[in-house]
């Protein structure tokens, strides 16, 4: 079953071309001998009947593109006239090959595929006479990405995503305590906000990537899941002391409101906070 829908190629020459492509793809495989299929003849001269030529595996290819707009009995009746006239031509140069192949941008055609078998059989032929049409052209084209990428470049293969490795958190970490890491993370956002309300006044912003990073140099960790477990006493306390240094701060604990929950190991600090409702 194809993977894609390739769409038929509608020039000649750049049809040719990719027939010529294919076929030296496909003989490049372990299944075929090295070939290298070569354009007989150049535009403007009598071919002969012959587009492909490979003289080391005896291979003429004749190449045919359709109007796919006519009705199939119309462009059937001109691909059969098309095999006789060029296979005839073929054998009128007295090249020696092995295997006649008329490949056409129509469709697999079982009428067409049993003339060709019933020509062979009428002329007695030694070779090999096969039609080839869009479906098994596309389908070979599908297994390989330089003929994608070359003639149907919105069909390029997308390259294929690495995994992320993630990196395991050392041990004694403060990523590897949940509820210590989420605690820290409650009071760096609880002093984001807070500061910012003071900003507002001087239209700032407040830097959180700067902030961040003070925290992070403070205690010379990457991140903060880096941070050494054994600091998350002096971290909360730090943290806790910038909050209540806030202008917001400064005014809840004259009013005796807290500031901040009390950590005691919940995942959610959040939940123990009973002044949460009014904090922001």
């Amino acid at each position: 079953m194809s993977q894609y829908q390739l769409p038929p190629l509608k020039d000649d020459k750049v049809f040719e071309a990719f027939v010529c492509d294919l076929f030296n793809a496909i003989e490049n495989t372990n299944s075929y001998q090295n070939t290298d299929f070569q354009t007989y003849g150049v535009p403007g001269q009598n071919q002969s009947g012959i587009d492909l030529l490979s003289s080391k595996t005896k291979t003429v290819i004749q190449c045919k593109v359709k109007d796919l707009r006519k009705q199939d009995e119309v462009i059937r009746t001109s691909l059969i006239k098309d095999f006789n006239s060029d296979l005839q031509k073929a054998y009128q140069l007295n090249i020696d090959f092995d295997r006649f192949i008329l490949a056409s941008t129509f469709r697999d055609d079982a009428p067409i595929q049993k003339h060709a078998a019933q020509v062979k059989d009428e002329i007695k032929a030694k070779a090999n006479l096969y039609y080839w049409g869009w479906d098994t052209l596309s389908k070979h084209a599908e297994q390989y990405d330089s003929i994608l990428i070359k003639y149907f470049p919105k069909f390029r293969p997308k390259p294929i995503k690495t995994p992320k490795v993630k990196m395991e958190l050392p041990t004694g970490a403060l990523g590897t305590d949940l509820a210590k890491k989420n605690y820290i993370s409650y009071l760096i956002k609880r002093y984001g906000e807070w500061k910012q309300i003071e900003l507002n006044n001087s239209a700032e912003k407040f830097n959180w990537a700067s902030f961040n990073k003070h925290i992070m140099n403070r205690y010379k960790a990457a991140g903060i899941n880096y941070i050494p477990i054994v600091h998350f006493e002096d971290l909360a306390t730090y943290l806790q002391g910038r909050i209540d240094k806030t202008t917001f701060g400064k005014t809840r604990r004259a009013a005796n409101n807290s500031n901040y929950a009390k950590f005691n190991g919940d995942l959610n600090p959040i939940v123990n906070d009973e002044n949460s409702r009014d904090l922001k």
